[in-house]
């Protein structure tokens, strides 16, 4: 994996990196967004310089072969910089988006607000609402890798369980990229394990809690931990059944999984602590 460097852009000129998608067809499984200088008008102040890049995206490139990544007909409602963040609220049409589609939205507006230099991160909301099953809600640049040719085999929606304000497991909507040599069980659970995005919602594995491989074959989840993470388990025996159905939960949202069995060291286990393996082993009916 690479991540793209960009430069500052001089206030006084009027050109403007813009970043576009290309056709899913020519991209050939490699990265669909591209950049495109942009003649615009921009004024000395970092708003008007946002909202002329906005309103340029919206518009769609200048060249042809590249498309606009946000839907047609799509107006800007408002813009504001505050503390190098730019909060974009767009129309209603922006709902349109959801999955892949919103993520790479999300991502051509980061580039191409954050190119501006004075802006550090972006937040994007439709008629002042977060839009859809949108996880994170502000973007840094550095949030944006893409990749080379074949890198990224595909990019799936999974949900993900953390604990809400109130100790109860709730799913998070999440879009992971799969890279080659990667299943889906295995990227599945290494985002579990580095927590949610929401600010709304808080980790339930403990920090340092490892695991060391995942497979799944016919049906059957084998997830194997080093005996040393069981040793980082909350004492209390409601805590670690709740952990234990985090894995669960997020591992039976893949319809490949109809089994979970988990290993310490080799050896299966019988215990999580004090709570039961079998209660989380069988997919749950309905």
């Amino acid at each position: 994996m690479r991540r793209l460097m960009w430069f500052a852009l001089p206030f006084a000129g009027a050109c403007a990196l813009c970043q576009y998608l290309l056709p899913e067809e020519e991209a050939r499984g490699g990265d669909r967004i591209r950049a495109s200088r942009e003649l615009l008008d921009l004024p000395e102040d970092t708003e008007g310089q946002a909202t002329a890049v906005v309103e340029r995206l919206l518009a769609g490139p200048s060249e042809g072969g590249m498309l606009s990544p946000l839907p047609e007909g799509v107006e800007l409602l408002n813009l504001e910089i505050r503390e190098r963040t730019a909060h974009v609220d767009l129309g209603e049409g922006l709902r349109e988006l959801s999955g892949v589609d919103l993520t790479l939205a999300d991502y051509c507006l980061t580039l191409s607000l954050t190119a501006l230099g004075s802006i550090r991160s972006v937040v994007l909301t439709a008629q002042g609402r977060p839009v859809g099953q949108q996880p994170k809600q502000v973007f840094y640049e550095q949030d944006v890798l893409l990749n080379d040719m074949d890198d990224v085999l595909q990019m799936v929606e999974v949900k993900l369980y953390f604990f809400n304000a109130d100790g109860e497991l709730v799913s998070e909507q999440r879009t992971l990229s799969l890279y080659e040599g990667q299943t889906l069980a295995e990227a599945l659970v290494a985002a579990l394990l580095e927590g949610p995005e929401s600010r709304d919602l808080l980790r339930t594995i403990p920090e340092g809690f490892a695991v060391s491989s995942v497979r799944v074959d016919s049906g059957v989840c084998y997830v194997s931990l080093p005996a040393s993470s069981l040793m980082l388990l909350p004492e209390d025996e409601q805590i670690q059944r709740m952990i234990l159905w985090s894995l669960a939960d997020s591992l039976y949202s893949l319809d490949a999984v109809e089994e979970i069995r988990l290993l310490a060291d080799g050896e299966e286990l019988e215990m999580f602590g004090q709570v039961p393996v079998a209660t989380i082993g069988v997919r749950p009916q309905g």
